[in-house]
């Protein structure tokens, strides 16, 4: 007779793991990047009106946050996906399709307003190409986008310490420990395992770096 050694895990480690994997939702965490660097420190939209800087905000949002939940929303509604964390591979190729599309679009319209500042562009580039290879590394493993989302946050906020944009490292060290959070709460859930998370932070933290210091 065989006994299950296999450890239970705490509720309230569970719920909070739960919560760490809600608030930290590349989407949302997109959103965070993009007030960084609209409202953050380093003064990047200096000489440009209140207005437009709002005007980038919201398209943003819209084009990152709002049109992504709606096609998830919508794919979960008409049966393409069982769940709205869409656990399967396949199930994650039309919403990749559906956010590229999206990045992009952002991307082609603030590159072509001589306002917006070039860290924002680098940043949307930097997004779209993560997006990108994570569509294509997905054929082959279920790439962490929570994973992705954190190394894209990580990313932006050290080139902006390399490019002389923020005073410190603080944020970069306060992004490398959520991280560390998120990872470990994605592990716990049983979402991924470590070589689907290493793979997620790479395709985040590479091509935003590179975007952003090219």
């Amino acid at each position: 007779m065989t006994t299950d050694t296999t450890p239970v895990m705490p509720a309230w480690q569970l719920f909070s793991a739960r919560v760490v994997s809600v608030v930290c939702h590349p989407v949302f965490v997109g959103v965070w990047m993009m007030y960084v660097v609209t409202y953050g420190e380093g003064d990047l939209f200096l000489g440009v009106g209140e207005r437009s800087r709002l005007y980038k905000f919201i398209t943003f949002t819209n084009n990152n946050l709002l049109f992504p939940l709606l096609i998830v929303g919508l794919l979960r509604g008409l049966g393409f996906t069982r769940s709205v964390r869409m656990d399967a591979a396949r199930e994650r190729i039309i919403p990749y399709i559906a956010v590229i599309t999206f990045q992009f679009w952002t991307w082609h319209v603030f590159r072509n307003q001589p306002d917006t500042p070039g860290v924002l562009t680098a940043m949307c580039l930097g997004m779209f190409l993560s997006t990108s290879l994570a569509l294509v590394i997905n054929n082959f493993l279920k790439v962490s986008m929570h994973a992705m989302g954190m190394g894209g946050l990580t990313g932006l906020l050290l080139s902006m310490v390399f490019l002389g944009h923020a005073s410190d490292g603080g944020g970069v060290v306060a992004a490398i420990l959520l991280t560390g959070v998120v990872c470990t709460s994605r592990m716990l859930l049983g979402a991924h395992d470590a070589r689907e998370m290493v793979a997620g932070l790479m395709t985040g933290l590479v091509p935003q770096l590179w975007a952003q210091l090219s």
